[in-house]
């Protein structure tokens, strides 16, 4: 199977990339035995190298490091890397010498840079490759100062920022990376000890720790976290209140309870509401004005809330989670209105007409086949539902493809889609660009096949500017996606992480941050 398609749901439904985002771990409270968090589903595949699903990030990060890390506020810390410098084309790393792989071994710089590079060769076809390295980079690496230097052949705005969305597996994992599929091999605060499919992980504290973010350690951490398989929300809730699970996401009518009950919470922002689009020749969905008059349909506003349970927040940005690097609004203003009157006329000026309830042109149906998550919970497949009311009232077949995590990105791949509801959940608008330009599935990750030329000359803009300094330049590429309905994002969810008593942690980009779980006796 090859790159994109490895992807599993990645890069689909990502919380991929937001590894190295973490805070230094303090708190005042003791440590103790076991913290249980509650997962919606089986991750299926838990290696950092072939999955980038959202719950595959949320657990892998406990394992792994990454050269540096970044902090809520945009702050770069330390991790793997004791000191570096960089500029758009360079970052040199010097990293620490008592970072130690679960068997004892020193991570060198050679190491390092020799999965840089396996990820780099586009044979290997990694689902990392251009999204936590860049294509065309080379690292190389000296042992005797445990020096690694990344060179880039393109400027590269956020390449010291990308270095923190690696996570960096150990020598032994690299040369078998399906050995990661139900294990771990990193330097990371835990190691995996135990998986159960479908029922539970679970993980053991290194107590050598003392790498992490900033110099944190791992001291005051639980000795045992357990990652407990509970698909439904309501169940989650119930074993929160019955203290069975210590840390787990809850949304829509259940939160009431458990905040009617006193438990706390922290919020994370993701990406929810979002749709891709399939421009191949072949699809309806290759005709901008089709994409547009079939969004125009919709009631984006009602999907969004009906989804989120009318907790969640209207997008800013495309696929960034929690807050952008960049800030300034490329959404808002180029979303299309709710309008079926002139989403019929959009399609009349395009070929269609409408007879008897459905449209249709050179004697085919207009129809539709939307790919969504069959997991991801009751308020979006009401939302979903709601969706495909609406298209079928405007005259619209639609064929619906519920998925798992598992063949999300394989049916992505295989093109065999118009419209998927899958949200794509990034932190540097960087990583935006393979999956919505260049080489498409299965060789790269531009699922629908867009090829937006005013895209491409704003990246190209915003690409030539060191880090923020393009600001402007990447929100009006984003822009640029949403007029021409290449992607259209209607709805952040604000994602409520529920905690007993006496457990207490924090959130960032990323979900969990693992250096701030605490447990009080």
């Amino acid at each position: 199977m090859r790159g994109a398609a490895r992807a599993a749901a990645g890069a689909v439904a990502v919380g991929m990339l937001a590894t190295g985002c973490g805070g230094t771990g303090a708190s005042s409270a003791g440590g103790s035995d076991t913290i249980t968090i509650g997962i919606s589903e089986d991750p299926a595949n838990l290696s950092p190298l072939t999955s980038l699903s959202k719950i595959t990030s949320l657990m892998t990060r406990f394992s792994y490091d990454a050269l540096v890390n970044t902090t809520v506020d945009g702050q770069i810390v330390s991790g793997v890397a004791e000191k570096w410098e960089s500029d758009p084309l360079s970052a040199t790393f010097t990293l620490r010498r008592d970072v130690r792989c679960g068997d004892g071994r020193m991570l060198t710089a050679s190491a390092v840079a020799a999965q840089y590079n396996y990820i780099a060769d586009p044979k290997n076809t990694s689902p990392l490759y251009g999204l936590a390295v860049t294509p065309g980079t080379v690292a190389t690496a000296d042992d005797a100062t445990n020096t690694l230097v990344l060179r880039t052949p393109e400027p590269t705005p956020f390449l010291l920022r990308g270095a923190s969305q690696l996570p960096l597996v150990c020598p032994s994992a690299l040369a078998a990376p399906d050995s990661l599929n139900h294990a771990t091999d990193g330097t990371g605060p835990y190691r995996l000890v135990e998986a159960a499919t479908g029922d539970h992980f679970t993980y053991t504290k290194r107590p050598e720790y003392v790498w992490g973010p900033g110099g944190a350690n791992s001291t005051e951490l639980p000795e045992r976290l357990v990652f407990k398989v509970v698909a439904n929300p309501s169940t989650r809730a119930n074993l929160l209140l019955g203290k069975q699970l210590d840390i787990a996401s809850v949304t829509g009518a259940d939160r009431v309870r458990l905040t009617a009950a006193g438990l706390k919470y922290r919020v994370q922002r993701d990406p929810y509401g979002m749709f891709l689009y399939n421009e191949a020749p072949d699809h309806v969905t290759a005709d901008p004005a089709v994409r547009w008059a079939l969004t125009a349909a919709l009631d984006l506003k009602q999907l969004g809330a009906v989804a989120t349970g009318g907790k969640g927040s209207a997008p800013t940005r495309v696929a960034v989670t929690m807050l952008p690097t960049c800030p300034a609004d490329a959404v808002s203003a180029n979303i299309p209105p709710h309008d079926p009157a002139r989403a019929a006329a959009a399609l009349r000026g395009a070929g269609w007409t409408k007879s008897g309830g459905h449209w249709t042109k050179d004697g085919r149906q207009l129809s539709i086949v939307l790919p969504y998550s069959a997991t991801a919970g009751s308020e979006l497949l009401s939302a979903v539902e709601l969706a495909v009311d609406q298209w079928r009232s405007f005259g619209v077949k639609v064929n619906r493809r519920p998925l798992t995590a598992g063949i999300t990105g394989e049916v992505l791949a295989s093109g065999q889609w118009d419209i998927s509801w899958t949200p794509i959940t990034l932190t540097q608008h960087d990583q935006l660009v393979p999956f919505f330009s260049g080489a498409k599935a299965p060789d790269g990750l531009n699922f629908g096949g867009v090829d937006n030329p005013e895209y491409q000359r704003r990246v190209g803009l915003a690409m030539s500017k060191p880090d923020v300094a393009g600001c402007d330049e990447w929100t009006a590429a984003e822009a640029e996606l949403v007029k021409r309905v290449d992607v259209m994002t209607f709805a952040d969810m604000l994602t409520p992480y529920f905690a007993t008593r006496g457990t207490t942690f924090a959130i960032d980009g990323g979900g969990i941050d693992p250096m701030s779980l605490r447990r009080s006796r």
